[in-house]
């Protein structure tokens, strides 16, 4: 019973251990913009218009979804960004 007990202990230490981690670096993101950006700026974010991100940004296969409250992830957009290279 106590290896159950010290494998899950260490199983959530490592959550807590990468949770923060993630934290961390979004707190040391210095772009200056919020995680979640409304489609204002979500257009100055990825230095286009809205028309562009209207029409063609927003609807692209694997864009983030938009959020509740007309807001998009700035993570995600990074995530999506990365793999479009």
């Amino acid at each position: 019973m106590n290896d159950v007990l010290l494998s899950l202990s260490d199983w959530i230490k490592s959550i807590i251990k990468d949770t923060l981690n993630k934290l961390l670096e979004i707190e040391k993101d210095s772009d200056h913009f919020p995680e979640l950006m409304d489609v204002s700026t979500t257009c100055e974010f990825l230095g286009i218009n809205y028309d562009t991100f209207s029409n063609n940004y927003r609807y692209m296969k694997g864009f983030p979804k938009e959020l509740p409250g007309k807001k998009w992830s700035k993570r995600a957009i990074k995530e999506w960004l990365l793999k479009q290279i």
